[in-house]
């Protein structure tokens, strides 16, 4: 188990490399800007010219902006690291480093199955690597807050949202006309994250009404 000052520089290091990752999305429309002054461009026809790019760039930041909120979220719930959770947080931010070159790649190269599956394939690692750690941490009694631990509903919908980029990413292979359009398939983990905290909720009422019913019959 480590120390409450080792794991602060894990999450303050994770925070800034983030940050980074989001900074760089943006950087190849800045370098393009130069060239359109010289070639005397204006900014509407510009930002005509590269919409697809501008589109991918705020796609990404999107997705990458969710994916550290559901971050920050898992952490609210661990008071200490593991070597286990250190590998599995450093194989996440590889899938944050890593995804402006797929994002890059969208908007340069033709809408491909390879360029999809990298794309696509990138953020849904990303997000399974955050279920991992919500696992990891519910199975470990010593990283969990004991304050603030990970509840069902919390698993629940770290799966359902996983779910839906392997979703997702399946629709985009096997469908490449659609291409990234298959990301709005995450608009579907909503209501279906949404269905499965209702029964939940549901069958913990039923739970709590039998187990009354039965101390009332003692």
């Amino acid at each position: 188990m480590g120390t409450t000052r080792g794991f602060d520089r894990l999450v303050f290091f994770t925070d800034a490399v983030t940050a980074i990752a989001l900074t760089v999305l943006i950087l190849p429309l800045v370098d393009l800007v130069v060239s359109a002054a010289d070639s005397r461009v204006s900014a509407t026809q510009f930002l005509g010219q590269h919409f697809e790019e501008l589109i991918a760039f705020l796609i990404s930041f999107a997705v990458i902006a969710r994916l550290w909120l559901a971050h920050h979220s898992v952490f609210e719930h661990i008071r200490s690291y593991s070597g286990r959770l250190v590998f599995l947080n450093m194989l996440w931010l590889l899938t944050i480093v890593v995804l402006p070159l797929p994002t890059a790649m969208t908007a340069e190269f033709p809408t491909t199955r390879f360029t999809i599956a990298f794309y696509i394939g990138t953020m849904t690692l990303s997000s399974l690597c955050l279920t991992a750690i919500a696992f990891l941490i519910r199975r470990s009694p010593d990283l969990e807050s004991t304050d603030n631990p990970l509840t069902s509903r919390f698993m629940s919908g770290s799966i359902t949202i996983t779910s839906g980029f392997f979703v997702a990413l399946l629709v985009g292979v096997v469908f490449p006309s659609i291409g990234y359009w298959a990301l709005l398939v995450l608009f579907l983990s909503i209501p279906v994250d949404a269905l499965v905290k209702h029964r939940a909720a549901v069958q913990a009422e039923r739970r709590a009404r039998v187990a009354g019913r039965s101390r009332g019959a003692d």
